[in-house]
């Protein structure tokens, strides 16, 4: 899946369709017009005009009840070039993904309907006008601006209360999800985490699948990239500090690793990428 970025007003390119299924890209979109009932996971929204939806990709997800109005501008994201914003935006756990499950529709007022509708204009300018060599990092340090404000009204808002977990599936993926992002760099074996939670580690990942639509050991993975680029965007660090911070026996195994996942090496990643100094 390439990386390329627009901004829709058509809703026939929508991500989520009629019949349920685990969302390949996510999107950000204000509703414009019309209504439309969208469920995340056991999540129901009625979407009407001024509703800000945002959902993330491997989400499951269905629309129905659309209305023959319903008219959205949005943009949409595949889990790749999600992964890269993610990278910039420092330790968000696993909560937070949670939390968006339930909270994925915000109403905004007119004065922020404008601002949304402002900022897919800014997106659909630097689009069209930017360097190539530096359009992608571009889309990426807008696109963190707009996932950052979720990350803070969700700080602001559970103020770390866990409230969003509905059963015991849900609460096994939550708890795994929160190991794998703390162990990641040193444990990339789904026995290790089944034996923390105390269960085998063909449950863990039937319940991992099931609720999360991945496989353990592919949000381990996830994890652990999005852990690489964040120390590729830091000038100090070297191929080999990075390396042995992340648990590799050598370079040519987290270079094999990094492949595989992103389709480049970290070299060809830390060309493509601003580097903090």
């Amino acid at each position: 899946m390439s990386d390329s970025f627009h901004i829709y007003t058509d809703t026939s390119a929508l991500p989520v369709h009629q019949h349920e299924a685990y969302l390949e890209e996510g999107f950000g979109g204000i509703c414009t017009g019309g209504t439309a009932i969208i469920k995340v996971f056991s999540v129901c929204r009625k979407i009407s005009p001024n509703d800000l939806v945002t959902l993330l990709p491997l989400q499951l997800a269905q629309i129905q009840e659309v209305s023959d109005d319903f008219a959205m501008t949005f943009f949409k994201i595949n889990k790749v070039m999600f992964l890269d914003v993610m990278s910039g935006l420092g330790k968000i756990t696993p909560d937070f993904f949670f939390y968006m499950r339930k909270n994925f529709q915000v109403r905004l007022n007119d004065n922020d309907t404008k601002r949304f509708l402002g900022f897919c204009n800014v997106i659909d300018y630097r689009e069209n006008n930017d360097d190539p060599h530096f359009w992608r990092e571009t889309m990426l340090h807008l696109l963190r601006i707009y996932f950052w404000d979720f990350y803070v009204h969700f700080q602001k808002v559970t103020n770390k209360k866990k409230t969003y977990l509905n059963s015991r599936k849900e609460s096994i993926a939550f708890k795994f999800s929160m190991l794998a992002f703390e162990h990641c760099k040193a444990h990339r074996e789904v026995n290790f985490y089944s034996e923390m939670l105390c269960i085998s580690s063909l449950y863990l990942t039937k319940v991992i699948q099931e609720v999360n639509g991945q496989s353990p050991r592919e949000m381990i993975a996830d994890y652990l990239i999005v852990e690489i680029k964040r120390m590729l965007r830091d000038a100090n660090l070297d191929i080999k500090e990075i390396t042995h911070q992340t648990g590799f026996s050598n370079q040519s195994s987290m270079s094999r690793f990094f492949r595989q996942h992103t389709g480049m090496s970290p070299s060809e990643y830390r060309c493509t990428i601003h580097i903090i100094q």
